[in-house]
């Protein structure tokens, strides 16, 4: 049976072109570096090498049997390197899905930060609605997920994230941008986008302006923030929006106004429950909690 090492020696030779350097290189004498290629030879029935003058040169032969062992070794070596890569977080394969308020201006932030430090890492982000992305962490396509609310499931953990504010989307030169904040009083008789029902958003937006009997015109309904800003960038009318949303895109035609008494949004994170999460999962959610605390710091601000 042939022996690694027979094997690692004929190939440091024909790599180096010499037995003295090739036996440095892996660290043995240069008689044990000749003994182990005769054996090889002896074992093969080949001639590998012709001796000529002290130096070995590899053989038609040889240089045949040369470009077999290279695979293999080359298959070990990248077998190394991708253990190497995911010991130091350097490599591995990542999917990453999120509700559209986040995937479409958020979460690339995310990605672009953790990417840099470790450019080995294939990842990839999908934009997709709440149950698509419940969905795709269940059946295990995806390692980590954004959604809006919490879903109560067996098949996944959930994390509650920090509740997101909402604020009053107008355009440019709607009276309301006259004022410094916004009240539900304010919004009596306005035009307004609202987000599409049934969802909490709109139950916690429909609770407010019933608590304090107020009628704004519904001009156009829809279950997505980044739409929703569409629309009051097109002069559409007003609209109670996710702070993530609207002040990561820079809406044309559109400015913000605090609104209170505060609506918040409130998604989670989640992850398949059937397994542990690997190490480039923990990592890129520790770089989201990083930005996400410092995103919300901002409003406060």
């Amino acid at each position: 049976m042939l022996k690694s090492r027979q094997l690692e020696a004929f190939r440091a030779v024909i790599l180096i072109g010499s037995a003295s350097e090739a036996a440095a290189s892996l660290g043995i004498s240069q008689p044990a570096v000749s003994r182990l290629i005769a054996d090889l030879e002896q074992q093969l029935k080949l001639q590998l090498f012709e001796r000529r003058g002290g130096k070995l040169l590899p053989t038609a032969d040889g240089i045949t049997l040369y470009r077999e062992v290279d695979r293999s070794f080359v298959g070990l070596e990248r077998i190394e390197l991708a253990a190497r890569d995911i010991r130091e977080r350097r490599g591995g394969a990542l999917r990453v899905a999120g509700l559209p308020a986040l995937a479409g201006s958020f979460l690339p932030g995310v990605v672009a930060e953790f990417v840099k430090e470790r450019p080995a890492v294939d990842i990839t982000l999908y934009g997709m609605t709440s149950p698509s992305v419940l969905d795709w962490v269940v059946a295990g396509r995806c390692d980590v997920g954004f959604i809006q609310e919490r879903i109560p499931h067996s098949a996944i953990v959930s994390e509650d994230l920090p509740a997101v504010p909402g604020v009053l989307a107008a355009p440019v030169g709607h009276p309301l941008l006259a004022k410094e904040t916004i009240v539900p009083q304010d919004l009596h008789g306005c035009d307004l986008v609202a987000l599409a029902g049934p969802s909490l958003m709109r139950s916690k937006f429909d609770a407010v302006m019933t608590t304090h009997s107020v009628l704004p015109v519904i001009r156009a309904e829809t279950p997505l923030t980044m739409i929703a800003c569409g629309l009051v960038s097109a002069g559409l009318g007003c609209a109670i929006v996710d702070f993530f949303t609207a002040r990561h895109i820079r809406w044309p035609n559109v400015e913000l106004r605090p609104f209170r008494p505060t609506i918040t949004f409130e998604w989670s994170l989640i992850t398949p429950g059937f397994s542990a999460s690997s190490s480039i999962s923990r990592e890129f959610i520790e770089t989201f909690h990083r930005r996400f605390r410092a995103r919300i710091a901002e409003f406060d601000r």
